[in-house]
């Protein structure tokens, strides 16, 4: 056991904890992609994704959308829903969005998310990106050494 000593009822004990905004962009989405696509799939996973440090509060994802015709899409990230829209004739072809995730939603490793299409139409998702609060400060990259034989 330790004992603090030379504490003062005026002086209060604290620990620093680190909060960083960070965010992710999502490679394979820029440029945009097309649900249904050319295998007529009504969904899109996006598997791996990693969000080192993710801190238990809330976070946002923003992505842009063009659409033909009057589809119905869904976004998820792992088992949660952060979107449901049905698009009607008056909404503009193209559009960008951001939606909030709630707390716990996201995990350190191993993140999926869902994009999914219905109804008569298509929907071609962009660029998205989610922004979440990390308690890490640094981003660990793995160091790659190779060894070359001369002959």
């Amino acid at each position: 056991m330790a004992t603090i000593t030379g504490l003062h009822a005026a002086q209060p004990f604290v620990i620093e904890q680190v909060k960083v905004a960070r965010y992710v962009a999502i490679e394979e989405t820029a440029g945009g992609f097309t649900i249904p696509g050319p295998d007529h799939s009504s969904d899109r996973h996006i598997q791996g994704i990693a969000f080192p440090g993710v801190m238990d509060v809330a976070s946002a994802i923003f992505f842009r959308t063009r659409h033909t015709g009057l589809p119905r899409f869904s976004v998820r990230v792992n088992e949660k829903t952060l979107t449901q829209f049905a698009f009607s004739d008056n909404d503009p072809p193209e559009r960008c969005w951001h939606e909030i995730i709630l707390a716990r939603a996201l995990r350190p490793e191993n993140n999926e998310l869902i994009f999914g299409v219905s109804g008569e139409g298509a929907v071609t998702f962009g660029d998205v990106l989610i922004l979440y609060t990390s308690h890490e400060l640094t981003v660990k990259v793995p160091i790659v050494v190779t060894t070359s034989v001369s002959q």
